[in-house]
This record gives structure tokens, C-alpha cells and sequence, in this order.
């Protein structure tokens, strides 16, 4: 029925011109024989063009007939199709991504080995009717703890503009290989912005990377972890917003660099 119905809907043009045109000749052909019904003499040639008069009149109707008839069933079968025809799903744009954030490396403290205690117990007989046990105990031999090595002071994250914002990785994360770096970079009269690095100890930043376009909660870029860069930390990663004036604004976080 389906089938039926969109092959109607595609062919109807076609259906409404062929009873357009028929309907039209069968007019031309009634009123025809109207008038050579009126300028007869003779009653049987009155009487011919009188019915060929009433079968074009039937043929008008037919046709016309079948133009409703295929108009209505057009008209009764959209609804049908309306229902069947599933709505495409539309995907909402402008959404981005929230990252996944890397959990904080924990220090797990080192368990302590505990020595089981043997006891034995010695009895001595006696050729009298008390028999005295004596339990001698063994001292066990404790080894003390491993100490756990505590990871150094890690500081705030340094972030005073909401312009100019990491998402992720978060502060205190491990990276290694290709980081995805998210958040914001767009300040007033924007220049560029940039990725840099300064290891633990080192005074000196070092540039990573440099980007032209504004970012606001979406991709900064990709920062890929080197076998260069010392394993440990914590190390500050920087985001540096630059606008036409030469007038930057910093976000650091502190990072460490898994082996």
C-alpha cells in the first residue's frame, strides 16, 4: 500500500493533466454534437447527436471523477506516510566535549611485613605423679617499614582570569605521549596564545607551542610529552594569552611527567 501511495504521489501531475485534457476533449465533443444536434432537420439525427451529447457529458464526469478520486487518496495517504517516515535525529551543534580529567597520582604507603610468632612447647616427664610443662617463646625478629619517599609541596593552581582558563589536565595530573589540552584562551584585542613548560628548579620557561585563533571551553591543542622532558615533578604548564599590545595573561598548573 505504501508503495502505491508514493507511486501515486509522484505520478499525480501526470494523472491531473490526463484528466485534465481528457475532460476537455469530451466537452469540446458535447458541445459539438449540441450544436449539430440544433442545426438537425431530422429527428433521428437529433436523436444521434443527442446521445453522442450524453455520453461525452458521462465521460466529463468520468474523468472528473477520477481526478477527485486520485486527489483524495493522495490526500488520505500523507497522514499514513507522515507517521511512517521516522524524523531524522539532529545533532545539537555548538556542543563540546567535556574532557575526562586525570586523577592526582596517590603515594601508597608500603605495608608492613609482620613475622609470625612460633611457639613450642617443651615438657620435661617426671618419674612422679605431676608432670610441669615449660613453653618457651621465641622472640620474633621485626623488619621495620620501607619509608615512603613524600612527593613534593604541590602549589595552587594559578588562574586569576576566567578568560584564560585549563580544564584539562587538571592540576597535580601525571601526562605522558600526547596530551589533549582544553579550556579557554580569549581575551580583549587577542593576538595568539601559547603552550609553555618550565621544569621543576628551572626558573626559565620553554616554549611548546603557538596557536592564532581564540578558544572559548573547547581544544587549545595538543601538547605531546617528549622522553626529553624530566620524569617527575611538579612542573608548571603554562597557557599564555597575548593580545595586540604585548600585554599577556597566564594560567599554570602544576603537572607531572609520567616515565
Amino acid at each position: 500500500m505504501e508503495m502505491i501511495l508514493n507511486w501515486l504521489a509522484r505520478q499525480a501531475v501526470l494523472f491531473y493533466a490526463a484528466c485534465g485534457i481528457g475532460a476537455a476533449v469530451y466537452v469540446f465533443t458535447a458541445l459539438a454534437a449540441r450544436r449539430r444536434g440544433q442545426a438537425a432537420q431530422f429527428s433521428l439525427e437529433r436523436e444521434v447527436t443527442q446521445q453522442q451529447q450524453t455520453r461525452a457529458w458521462v465521460m466529463v464526469g468520468l474523468f472528473v471523477a477520477l481526478g477527485l478520486l486520485i486527489f483524495a487518496v493522495r490526500m488520505l495517504g500523507a497522514p499514513e506516510q507522515a507517521l511512517i517516515t521516522p524524523e531524522p535525529s539532529q545533532q545539537v551543534a555548538g556542543i563540546t566535549p567535556v574532557p575526562t580529567a586525570t586523577p592526582s597520582p596517590t603515594a601508597t604507603p608500603a605495608a608492613t611485613d609482620t613475622v609470625p610468632v612460633d611457639v613450642s612447647t617443651s615438657g620435661t616427664p617426671e618419674p612422679q605423679p605431676t608432670t610441669t610443662a615449660t613453653a618457651a617463646a621465641t622472640t620474633p625478629t621485626l623488619t621495620p617499614a620501607s619509608t615512603v619517599t613524600p612527593l613534593p609541596p604541590l602549589e595552587p593552581p594559578n588562574c586569576p582570569s576566567p578568560d584564560v582558563q585549563i580544564t584539562a589536565p587538571v592540576a597535580g595530573s601525571s601526562v605522558k605521549g600526547t596530551v589533549e589540552v582544553w579550556g579557554t584562551a580569549q581575551v580583549n584585542s587577542f593576538a595568539y596564545y601559547k603552550f609553555e613548560i618550565q621544569f621543576q628548579g628551572s626558573s626559565t620557561p620553554n616554549f611548546i607551542a603557538q596557536f592564532e585563533r581564540p578558544v572559548s571551553s573547547g581544544i587549545l591543542g595538543y601538547w605531546t610529552v617528549t622522553g626529553e622532558y624530566p620524569v617527575g615533578g611538579p612542573h608548571r604548564f603554562r597557557l599564555v594569552v597575548v593580545d595586540v599590545y604585548g600585554n599577556t595573561t597566564n594560567c599554570i598548573i602544576p603537572v607531572f611527567v609520567s616515565p
